[in-house]
């Protein structure tokens, strides 16, 4: 009659697998939006709307769920979340701290101006993911270097 393993041997077994694959998906998306969320949240308390906040925020997310992600290999879906994450959180604050109070701008005004606002957030997101991505591509191409020299 076959032994079935003890808890803590698959308990083990799990523990091997998940450190081989790399962080799970939910951690790799607490990376992408917590840091950014923080920062929104900076900012909304200083009434400051989109600014450095989420800008550092959204570059430190960015640059850590890209890092993590290529560990997993689940850029393909990793790369393109920073901007979007950024912008979704900025709406986010927009739309709890209420309207600029700026008069009587219409609504579509008032978009343009949050998008300008939260535009290099959402691009410098983007350019710190293609920064980690650009190390790692010339860490690759070092190594080969070194194993064919």
């Amino acid at each position: 009659m076959p032994v079935s393993p003890s808890p803590g041997e698959v308990a083990g077994r799990r523990s091997r697998s998940a450190r081989g694959r790399g962080p799970t998906r939910a951690a790799l998306a607490l990376t992408l939006v917590v840091p950014p969320l923080t920062g929104a949240c900076v900012d909304a308390g200083l009434g400051s709307g989109s600014g450095w906040g989420l800008l550092v925020g959204g570059v430190v997310g960015a640059a850590a769920s890209a890092v993590l992600g290529a560990r997993r290999k689940a850029l393909s879906w990793v790369a393109p979340l920073p901007a979007l994450v950024v912008a979704a959180l900025a709406a986010a604050v927009r739309l709890a701290t209420g309207p600029s109070g700026a008069g009587g701008t219409s609504t579509s005004t008032d978009l343009v101006r949050w998008a300008v606002a939260v535009f290099p957030a959402m691009a410098a997101a983007e350019c710190a993911v293609l920064a980690v991505l650009a190390v790692r591509g010339l860490e690759s191409l070092r190594s080969r270097r070194r194993h064919h020299a």
